[in-house]
């Protein structure tokens, strides 16, 4: 054993929740990924109600949960999951578990209190039990290396945490029922890639987007695809419904701006994905401007509102400033109108571009 050993990680595309951010920066380590990437993280679900107590207010839709979990399927991972309560009757030193998973190249996410981490918002002042990811570790200094959301701004970023004060927030930790899920530890390893099917690889598809720009337009249940696994979820909307989800719930759950980082997070997204599809010859340079212009305009309105709510949450007086909801909620319509008219046009766009490959084969 060595005394030091750090997995590499890279900084990820998506970080508005662990789950994405972690997936996604274990898989940045190289650009492989990015086919299968610019393929997906085009549907959104949400909510229909917030006070709803389980899932997500908003997020990109990849496909079914099992077991609370929430991580990304993809061929460049494989996971493993085992619990806190199994843990203690086997191993019963959680340092050592880690220190060993991490030798044979293991990630492990898992939940602490971050009510004793210096670098966390809730440092010394309230109890938040919330996902972290440790990738190494150094004996000599007995810290592991550790990413999560950092600061008040929870900025997703790498540091370090000692043996002594993990031990201490990882006993904290509340997973007695019904928030048992937070006894989950999850374990990533990067896929050889040299086994099985699909070997890691996975070629850009666009029947794929087309079919998600689609259903993200006609604001299909992606749920009904997976009948197989699940009944539909009636609890969520998506696609362009979500715009309607996040007004009629703005006003009562004012304090939670994840949903407009999402949203800043999709619209950057899809600029990338603008960018590729030009640069592997899928869009002309005309249509690559409208399209790369338009997202980045809907990118810049998503962040005004996030700053826009963010203000009206850091108000003194919100029924004075009652009117930046107002201001948020017309930005909403305007922007899922005007969302409408640019997907719809992409779609004309690349169905194009398939028919003149036909003629060509």
């Amino acid at each position: 054993m060595t005394s030091v050993k750090i997995l590499p990680l890279a900084k990820p595309r998506i970080y508005s929740y662990s789950s994405h951010a972690t997936a996604l920066s274990i898989m940045a380590d190289d650009e492989d990924y990015l086919p299968w990437y610019y393929s997906n993280y085009i549907q959104l679900c949400g909510l229909k109600d917030y006070k709803v107590p389980y899932d997500l207010p908003l997020d990109f839709y990849m496909g079914p949960r099992k077991d609370s979990n929430y991580y990304v399927n993809t061929n460049w991972l494989t996971f493993m999951s085992t619990s806190r309560n199994l843990l203690a009757s086997t191993c019963g030193d959680i340092i050592k578990f880690l220190i060993a998973c991490i030798d044979q190249e293991h990630y492990a996410a898992l939940h602490i209190d971050e009510y004793y981490m210096e670098d966390r918002w809730a440092y010394r002042m309230r109890k938040w039990d919330h996902e972290n990811l440790i990738f190494g570790y150094d004996l000599d200094r007995r810290v592991f290396h550790i990413i999560g959301f950092k600061g008040t701004n929870r900025k997703f970023e790498a540091s370090e945490i000692s043996f002594e004060v993990f031990e201490q927030a990882y006993a904290q930790i509340d997973d007695a029922p019904p928030n048992d899920w937070r006894s989950q530890i999850l374990l990533f390893r990067k896929a050889n890639r040299e086994d099985g099917p699909f070997k890691g690889n996975y070629a850009f598809n666009l029947d794929q987007v087309i079919r998600s720009l689609e259903e993200y337009v006609q604001s299909d249940n992606g749920s009904k695809k997976f009948g197989m696994f699940q009944n539909e979820l009636s609890y969520l909307a998506f696609g362009i419904e979500v715009y309607d989800t996040i007004k009629n719930n703005l006003p009562v759950v004012w304090s939670d701006f994840r949903p407009m980082h999402v949203l800043v997070e999709h619209k950057s997204c899809m600029v990338e994905r603008v960018q590729y599809l030009r640069d592997n010859g899928y869009l002309n340079e005309e249509e690559y401007t409208y399209l790369h212009e338009s997202f980045s305009r809907m990118a810049r309105t998503c962040m005004v509102m996030r700053s826009t709510q963010i203000r009206y949450i850091a108000s003194k007086d919100r029924d004075k400033d009652s009117h930046l909801l107002d201001k948020i909620i017309t930005e909403l319509d305007q922007l899922a109108a005007f969302e409408q008219e640019v997907m719809g046009r992409m779609l004309v766009m690349l169905k194009q571009w398939q028919a003149r490959q036909a003629v060509l084969i």
